[in-house]
């Protein structure tokens, strides 16, 4: 190519974007370095190969079989003598003015879209000088890719699967960088034109792109990684061995004694781990390999009831996802076996079990750590919240630190708020099960919309139960002792949000308008904030004989007593979100809930419900549901539908959503407790504090200092 004009059909002109591919002598990856660009690169980029006349005879038939195979041709110039990379891009920058220039290694491989998000990312501000995609093996650009690619590089295929998914995750970000390096990167005209093009100084090699960097940014120009483009790097093939050697060292020098803020500015910029930069690198690398999820296990039981299903169902579907690489659940010692037994027993093989020490020890870096319910003990999550990247707590409601009725005195309230809010405060991000509880909790913590932090992430629908005609084996005789009356069902634990003396009294109210059947109530009681006493109070001041209490009982009973329930009622004043409606559903039966809470977040606008402001209405409800069939069908069917809209599979990737989220929010300093309000001062780096002159270790011009600079250099480059 001698002529500019071929590249357009007409001169080249402002606004115009070219791909200069550097050549010297091709390399392993040249090949599909080359058909991954004529593969993936848009028609409106031209590609020219800008061959530095050296030994590329081979490279350049590979080329053109490359080129003949795929249907489409790059353009080709050949300097007359070598110039080294530095001349060579100056060659390039000249030819193509007044068009912005990609500058490509002939390492490399791209994927699908490259140079349309490259560009994207490099026009998003005007003061834009480079922009440089992330890659690996590729200084402070470097996400590494699967392990197998130390061993060989990718397929072009294969690079373009994990490409493409880093370019649909990214949330392009575009972070700051102090500089650019020039395997895979967007140098725009406005700054080569103002600035000038690489210095020839330091041909032909090492330190250019530094210089240039830094040149551009006394302008006021900056340097940007792009987050939603990913290349591999091979490193080395381009440009010979990468070892240190006495040119490099040279430049180096060159570039101190030019820019004397550089060594210190890239110390600061490399020692912080929390810039948006290593934030972008750490979600990318999360979105290769998969996170490493950490749940805290503390309260997760064999005897799952409620709460714990929750935390059971939503840890499987989170160990099957595809952005999951590992979930461990992490447990007290004495509690390891037993949840290996459960999961066992549940033929689940996909979620580990251990103790945090030994985690630890293994080395295993914790992408996440996760509380699939509020920290009221503050026994295991502040150390294992501590020992991850990041932490996600999911706050199911806050009846417990609302409510000093359900404490065992005032210091166990007090003790269990202090704890919440601590765990709230240390989160990266909190999630609720419903909207109130949003409302709730920012009403009572924050005060304020904290949309960024906390986030709504439901529960799924429980799994059917075995089907309805399997033999029941019924282990609590007072379900037989009902035989074939019907019954309205109550399920749960009887603490006084649940409501149970006033759903006594409609229920009175529902057998004075004729109905013969009977009322259960099954679950346990607590130790504080129950209801036992009004509703024994209740049975002795009325005499009524139609209220069954069956306390505790399993799940093979409870499944019994929904199907064969005429209506499952939850009368709660308040829920997170309401599993029973749900569960009632799935065991064929009808349910009918208050609007409490969460409960109103997931009903069924159109069903009916208990509105608990007048009694004799509720009653009259109720009554039409036990006593007409297509009514209770209706209803039926209603929260059917609802319900289909909650699955644990969605729940999942909400929460993936959010973990990611967090890795690109700044972690802000948490303390171990009220004492630690502010961080502690950072240390300086080891390069730093050799490299500070302030520090009189060996006399300045002595061998042993020149000695340990030498050492510094060849540790630090």
């Amino acid at each position: 190519m001698t002529d500019t004009d071929v590249l357009f059909g007409r001169p080249v002109q402002a606004g115009d974007v070219v791909a200069a591919l550097t050549l010297f002598s091709g390399g392993s990856t040249w090949e599909s370095c080359v058909e991954s660009l004529l593969l993936h690169t848009s028609e409106s980029t031209p590609i020219v190969v800008f061959d530095d006349a050296g030994p590329s005879e081979v490279a350049v038939e590979q080329l053109a079989v490359v080129e003949a195979r795929m249907g489409r041709e790059m353009f080709y110039y050949r300097q007359p003598v070598n110039r080294g990379v530095v001349g060579n891009l100056n060659t390039a920058f000249e030819k193509l003015a007044p068009a912005d220039v990609i500058v490509l290694n002939s390492d490399i491989i791209v994927g699908p879209e490259w140079d349309i998000r490259l560009i994207a990312a490099a026009r998003s501000r005007t003061d834009i000088a480079t922009a440089t995609a992330l890659s690996a093996n590729a200084t402070i650009f470097t996400v590494e890719g699967p392990q197998s690619w130390q061993l060989q590089p990718p397929s072009v295929a294969e690079f373009a699967q994990v490409a493409a998914k880093v370019r649909d995750a990214s949330r392009q970000v575009r972070p700051f960088v102090p500089v650019a390096t020039s395997f895979c990167t967007f140098f725009a005209r406005h700054a080569l034109n103002v600035v000038g093009p690489l210095d020839e100084e330091f041909s032909p090699g090492y330190g250019e792109e530094v210089d240039y960097s830094l040149r551009c940014v006394s302008y006021g120009f900056n340097h940007i990684a792009v987050d939603d483009v990913y290349a591999y790097h091979a490193t080395g093939e381009s440009f010979g061995a990468v070892a240190l050697n006495q040119r490099k060292l040279d430049n180096d020098e060159l570039v101190a004694r030019r820019f004397a803020y550089w060594e210190e500015w890239i110390t600061d910029f490399q020692s912080e781990s929390d810039t948006p930069l290593e934030r972008v690198k750490h979600y990318t690398s999360s979105v290769i390999h998969g996170a490493t999820v950490a749940v805290d296990a503390e309260l997760i039981h064999p005897s799952l009831t409620g709460t714990f299903e929750g935390s059971f169902a939503l840890s499987r579907k989170l160990a099957l996802h595809p952005d999951v690489n590992r979930l461990i659940w992490v447990a007290p010692a004495d509690r390891v076996a037993g949840l290996r037994e459960m999961l066992a027993k549940a033929k689940v093989d996909t979620i580990e079990v251990t103790t945090l020490a030994d985690l630890v020890a293994s080395g295993v870096f914790i992408d996440v750590a996760f509380r699939p319910y509020q920290d009221f003990t503050g026994a295991t999550w502040p150390a294992l919240s501590a020992s991850a990247h990041r932490n996600v707590i999911w706050n199911l409601d806050l009846i417990a630190v609302l409510n000093p009725h359900y404490a065992v005195d005032y210091p166990d309230f007090a003790k269990k708020n202090e704890i919440a809010r601590q765990s709230w405060a240390n989160a990266d991000a909190i999630a609720v099960l419903t909207p109130h509880v949003q409302k709730t909790l920012s009403a009572y913590y924050s005060g304020v919309d904290d949309g960024e932090k906390v986030f709504v992430l439901p529960n799924g629908t429980p799994e059917a139960p075995d089907a309805l005609t399997t033999p029941w084996n019924v282990e609590n005789a007072g379900i037989e002792a009902l035989g074939e009356t019907p019954y309205a069902l109550v399920l749960g634990t009887n603490y006084l949000h649940k409501n149970v003396p006033w759903m006594m009294r409609v229920g009175l109210l529902v057998k004075s308008m004729g109905w013969a059947g009977e009322f259960v109530f099954a679950g346990p009681t607590p130790d504080s904030g129950h209801s036992a006493g009004l509703e024994a109070d209740l049975v002795r001041l009325t005499g009524a004989d139609c209220f069954h209490f069956l306390g505790r009982v399993t799940d093979n009973d409870k499944r019994r007593l929904i199907s064969g329930a005429a209506v499952v009622l939850s009368p709660s004043i308040t829920e997170g979100w309401g599993m029973i409606p749900a569960e009632a559903v799935l065991g064929g039966s009808t349910p009918l809930s208050s609007r409490g809470g969460g409960l109103a977040d997931i009903a069924p606008p159109e069903a009916r419900f208990l509105e608990l402001k007048d009694d004799e209405a509720d009653a009259r409800v109720l009554f039409e549901l036990l006593t007409d069939l297509e009514a209770r069908k209706h209803q039926h069917e209603l929260w059917e539908s609802a319900i289909q809209e909650h699955q644990w599979s969605a729940s999942a990737q909400v929460l993936i959503d959010a973990i990611f989220a967090t890795f690109l929010r700044r972690r802000e300093w948490r303390g171990a407790g009220a004492g630690h309000s502010t961080p502690p001062a950072p240390q300086p780096s080891l390069r730093r504090r050799i490299a500070d002159r302030s520090v009189v270790v060996l006399p300045v011009g002595s061998r042993p200092r020149n000695a340990l600079r030498t050492v510094y250099r060849r540790i630090f480059g």
